[in-house]
């Protein structure tokens, strides 16, 4: 800032000295370059100290969203990934012959389950990652289109579940992260996966506003809990207040990355609405 206000001020000084050299009523052309120089030099330092303090809410944003990354990956490290271990562990001795092993449990079907939790959450983790590394990487997503597939995906996927889906147009393109997809596909499959019904409902309504578009996905489950609906709207987790998945943090990365907001609510008595809004394209 200080260079550009200093070269700002060498050549109003050079030029505007040569321009009005020799001009008649000098001292009254002088008097009015100055005030000209300082209305001009102040527009100048607000437009410097507006971009300035611009980026600084930028990076501002960056580093919270990183913190809360970050908790999400403590938890991770301290929660899920320590408890499959465990769990391994435990049914890895089932697999020795021992007189009191439980009939009931299958040691290695029990393995394989965790291992590919494990897998699972090492996929979530890095997704996350290249979100916060692609930030402000924007391209044209077509919500209808995404939001079919991932009815069509999660259909075959869980042969019980019966999905409607309701949508004022054919074609609704916005711009956003190049991940868009998956978060979609991300809360289908979270609203299946802890349902505790044998035949759980899910509808996917994909709607447009006057500055706003998004998809609302609602379900006939048990509901967030209050503790984990709170971390997701405050952006960090505490030892009192945190998810039990890296699923619908890595919905709100990618809704956060493409300009957007989440809204979640748990109407009574059963169920969870989750919604993802969208700047609508000009």
């Amino acid at each position: 800032m200080a260079l550009i206000y200093a070269a700002f001020g060498f050549l109003w000084v050079a030029t505007s000295d040569s321009l009005v050299e020799g001009l008649p009523n000098h001292e009254l052309v002088q008097t009015a370059k100055g005030w000209l120089f300082v209305v001009l030099s102040a527009l100048l330092v607000y437009d410097l100290v507006g971009r300035s303090q611009t980026e600084l809410d930028r990076t501002s944003e960056r580093l919270e969203s990183t913190l809360a990354h970050t908790s999400v990956l403590h938890r991770i490290l301290r929660h899920d990934i320590r408890n499959a271990c465990t769990a391994i562990l435990g049914y890895a001795e089932l697999v020795e012959s021992r007189d009191d092993a439980d009939s009931n449990t299958d040691p290695v079907e029990a393995i394989r389950e965790r291992a590919n939790r494990l897998v699972e959450v090492s996929d979530e983790v890095a997704l996350l990652r290249t979100v916060e590394l692609a930030e402000g990487n924007e391209v044209d997503v077509d919500l209808s289109s995404a939001v079919a597939d991932a009815v069509e995906d999660l259909e075959l996927e869980h042969s019980g579940v019966r999905v409607s889906v309701a949508s004022s147009v054919e074609t609704l393109t916005v711009q956003a992260h190049p991940a868009l997809p998956r978060s979609i596909a991300e809360l289908l499959d979270n609203a299946v996966v802890h349902a505790d019904c044998d035949e759980p409902e899910v509808h996917v309504a994909v709607w447009q506003l006057e500055g706003s578009v998004g998809v609302t996905v609602s379900d006939n489950g048990p509901g967030i809990p209050d503790a984990e609906r709170d971390a997701l709207m405050s952006g960090a987790e505490t030892p009192l207040s945190h998810t039990s998945g890296v699923g619908l943090w890595l919905v709100r990365a990618i809704v956060d990355a493409s300009g957007g907001s989440l809204a979640i609510s748990t109407p009574k008595p059963r169920g969870t609405v989750v919604t993802v809004s969208l700047p609508r394209p000009a």
